[in-house]
């Protein structure tokens, strides 16, 4: 039990550290280093046409290259027979993404905040208030799943039996679900693309809540030797008030973003 319970406190570590910046994309952002992409393969055909790269995009239309111009702004910066560099972003960027293909840096790559400060001028302040706010919050979160982990030690160590530890894994099971309805409420709305990575969360999300309520059914139900103590009590409920509100928050995304 306590293996496991370690293996999710690392699970959920881990999904806090990366700050869920390459879970939740804005859908310009997707649609931004997708075209860039798709200009990578047609400029891999001019090439071989032309034995030289494109330098400006309609030499590569005839190759099936489009994007929606009114959400992405691409640009071929210089093009020869040895190589090019293009770059690519959100022709009205929220989130202070660039991408870029540059034959003498190694090829596809994302722009660090120096270089990006090239490209996103007069928003990039607000943005990056606005990335403070979040890491706010997500320190916020951490602070709380801190809580909830040392909770759960005190209680595993305190209470770890065969009689309990159907109890210990429902609220063991619960947690990584809690740490994904955090996520998901705080990071998720229409603009954001409901990738297959966000889906894959949150259906296991809703599975572990399942595991987890019938898991503390069974606590409940199971004949016990002695009456449970207090704070056993306040475990199941506290259990079984993040499985319920965990659960609705899975139905709910899955409902309105699918």
């Amino acid at each position: 039990m306590t293996k496991l319970f370690r293996f999710f406190t690392c699970a959920i570590a881990l999904f806090f550290l990366t700050s869920c910046s390459n879970i939740f994309e804005l859908d310009s952002d997707v649609q931004a280093r997708q075209a860039l992409f798709d200009l990578m393969e047609a400029q891999d055909k001019f090439y071989q046409d032309n034995n030289k790269y494109a330098g400006k995009l309609f030499e590569i239309e005839k190759y099936n290259f489009k994007y929606h111009t009114g959400i992405v702004y691409m640009e071929i910066e210089q093009a020869n027979k040895d190589g090019y560099r293009a770059i690519s972003l959100p022709a009205e960027s929220t989130s202070a993404r660039v991408f870029a293909f540059d034959s003498k840096q190694g090829g596809f790559y994302e722009m660090d905040d120096v270089e990006v400060s090239r490209y996103v001028l007069g928003a990039l302040r607000q943005i990056r208030e606005e990335r403070r706010k979040g890491n706010l919050s997500d320190f916020t979160a951490w602070i709380m799943m801190g809580g909830m982990v040392f909770l759960g030690l005190r209680f595993i160590s305190k209470y770890k039996n065969a009689e309990n530890n159907p109890l210990l894994g429902a609220y063991l099971f619960c947690l990584f679900p809690l740490a994904w309805s955090i996520a998901v409420l705080g990071k998720m709305n229409k603009s954001i693309v409901f990738s297959s990575q966000v889906s894959l969360l949150t259906w296991a999300s809703l599975f572990l809540v399942l595991v987890s309520f019938a898991l503390g059914c069974k606590w409940v139900f199971r004949k016990k030797e002695a009456p449970p103590q207090p704070s056993l009590l306040s475990l199941i409920g506290c259990t079984m008030l993040i499985t319920m509100i965990s659960g609705g928050v899975m139905v709910y995304t899955l409902i309105t973003y699918t």
